[in-house]
């Protein structure tokens, strides 16, 4: 069996004020050369289609051209889509019979019922065990599996641990699968999961990963039967055992993401597997201004930054500039950099400044309790957020100004 994975797609992502959509449509094209270039059985989507759970009605149109454009490619090709964290489940598979028509089956949830016997909830298996065929013979199975809330993963037994739960719930699958009729030993098996791994690389911790629960790898690899483990959620490309990998997001989706992305090409012969990593390149790139540095000291002055700034104006790039300064920059400051971007091809992504460290007047304000915290007045905690902020005690006129302003308010 052979199969693309990738993941995290993210669709009505804006980075600023600036759509994406557009390096949306230039992944797609790449992708669609990549299925024509390997031909794979199946493509498999790890979750997070969209951004929101409320996608706007342009996403909506590009998610459901993109799937009927690449299920035309050629006869044979299956495409299995399954929700993440960031999608509305039955938005998503709302059009599930209407889907299946195209050759793709889209798995947003999965459908609980009360078993007769006992009367304890349980779910369909088979709606999330997925045939993979080849000139109509099977090849492989897909576990099809959404992103669930941990909640949702059965337990063995009180208080059972995350980890154990999600073993447990992908060894029952696993061995309801080889009750299937259809099932042979000589089938490859895929399970796809959106959930957060332990050891996933620290590059990939983002704000648009979110916080999910971690599972330890461990109680999941020692899992037999599964030769690939397909995973979204985490946006940056890894491997974490020798069948499990994230495949990652098509490209940067934040400044903090500036790796190579990627989707993966899956073979599984004889429960042998390879696998084939296909660089996406992006339409607008990333660019930190100058290069980021570690503080401070290795920062320039924002004048110098100023007069460096022909060097990526009129490169097509989304740019966060990194200034120097003793002060948060004014307004004015500000509304000179802005100036320098207009019409050029740089996009401007904001501006992050560093600070001196100094040893300044201890403002912390510690809260313990409710009654401490009614205790603060409004002008000692501004002052005391304003320090954390920016390294340095809220300048004079700045304090008269506050003042002035809670005193009003509070009278």
């Amino acid at each position: 069996m052979k199969v693309i994975h990738t993941s995290d797609w993210h669709i009505g992502q804006t980075l600023y004020q600036y759509s994406r959509d557009e390096e949306h449509r230039f992944f797609f094209n790449q992708l669609k050369d990549i299925i024509l270039e390997e031909r794979p059985d199946a493509l498999i989507v790890s979750g997070d289609i969209f951004h929101s759970a409320t996608p706007t009605v342009l996403s909506q149109r590009l998610y459901y051209h993109t799937l009927v454009e690449l299920s035309r490619l050629y006869d044979g090709l299956q495409i299995i889509v399954t929700a993440g964290n960031h999608d509305s489940p039955s938005r998503l598979e709302a059009p599930r019979e209407l889907w299946e028509a195209f050759g793709v089956t889209v798995v947003g949830n999965l459908d609980f019922y009360k078993d007769i016997e006992d009367g304890k909830l349980t779910y369909d298996a088979s709606k999330i065990e997925i045939p993979v065929k080849r000139d109509g013979e099977i090849v492989g199975w897909v576990l099809a599996v959404p992103f669930l809330n941990s909640g949702n993963y059965p337990s063995l037994k009180e208080n059972d641990s995350y980890s154990n739960r999600v073993f447990s719930f992908y060894n029952d699958l696993k061995d309801n699968l080889k009750f299937n009729v259809q099932y042979s030993e000589n089938h490859s098996v895929i399970a796809m999961g959106h959930l957060m791994m332990s050891g996933v690389n620290s590059n990939a911790n983002n704000k648009l990963v979110g916080g999910l629960e971690f599972v330890d790898v461990e109680s999941v690899t020692r899992l037999k039967g599964i030769d690939y483990w397909a995973l979204g959620h985490v946006h940056h490309p890894q491997d974490l055992s020798e069948n499990m990998r994230y495949s990652g997001s098509p490209f940067a989706l934040t400044f903090n993401e500036d790796y190579p992305h990627s989707v993966s090409v899956v073979t599984i012969e004889n429960h042998n597997l390879d696998v084939k990593i296909r660089e996406i390149n992006p339409l607008v790139p990333i660019c930190d201004f100058p290069s980021k540095p570690q503080s401070y000291d290795d920062a320039i002055s924002i004048d110098d930054v100023l007069k460096r700034m022909d060097e990526v104006l009129d490169n097509d790039c989304y740019v966060r500039l990194h200034v120097k300064s003793e002060m948060p920059l004014t307004d004015l400051a500000n509304a000179a950099i802005i100036e320098k971007f207009e019409g050029k091809k740089a996009k401007y992504c904001g501006v992050q400044v560093y600070l001196p460290v100094k040893n300044v007047e201890q403002t912390d304000v510690v809260v313990r309790t409710l009654d401490d915290f009614k205790a603060i007045s409004p002008y000692e905690l501004g002052r005391s957020v304003y320090q954390k902020k920016n390294n340095a005690e809220m300048p004079e006129e700045m304090k008269a100004m506050f003042k002035a302003v809670c005193d009003e308010v509070m009278n």
